[in-house]
């Protein structure tokens, strides 16, 4: 498939990305403002993360985006449109050829950097599946475990001082009767 537009990151913030986007190709249209094509831009990048001109990009790989890709096995269509919006909280298009994506959370664009540019056949494929924004993953269990822990002052963090408190308390107190046994 040939290109259809060149891409050129202009900024990167922690809530938005703000990208040119150029068609190249006759047959290309506008650049949507959907979270869906927003989504391919923003994948591209890891995509050809291979590519000579992107080895000086060595953090692409372990971004949160790449990392959410692969714990679906890979940057399918079913995924990008059930997806996009949970990750790209909405897109405007000013003028003929900038977007600016608006993300659900600081992450998923965190391996964009200004000055990057690429040729993409990334098309348009509407906006995508309805879906609840959504943090990375390790966020999400880090969020997970702290509601899980027992808060200080609480019965239940109180009920498991007392339990490790027995439980040191019964092994002090058997080392001692061992010490106290006549040797045999």
């Amino acid at each position: 498939m040939s290109d259809l537009f060149a891409v050129r990151v202009l900024a990167v913030t922690s809530k938005a990305v703000r990208l040119s986007v150029t068609r190249v190709h006759p047959d290309a249209e506008r650049p949507a403002p959907h979270a869906v094509f927003a989504l391919m831009l923003m994948y591209d990048p890891i995509e050809k993360s291979t590519d000579p001109e992107f080895s000086k990009y060595r953090h692409l790989k372990d971004s949160a985006l790449a990392r959410e890709v692969r714990a679906h096995n890979g940057f399918t269509v079913m995924w990008v449109n059930a997806n996009a919006q949970a990750l790209v909280a909405k897109v405007k298009r000013s003028g003929t050829s900038f977007l600016d994506i608006h993300l659900t959370h600081p992450a998923w664009g965190e391996h964009l950097r200004k000055g990057m540019s690429w040729r993409t056949t990334a098309y348009d494929m509407g906006p995508g599946l309805p879906a609840e924004p959504r943090a990375p993953r390790a966020q999400q269990a880090t969020a997970k475990a702290s509601k899980q822990t027992p808060k200080t002052g609480s019965a239940g963090a109180k009920k498991a001082a007392r339990k490790t408190g027995v439980k040191k308390a019964a092994k002090a107190k058997s080392a001692v009767k061992k010490a106290a046994k006549p040797w045999t």
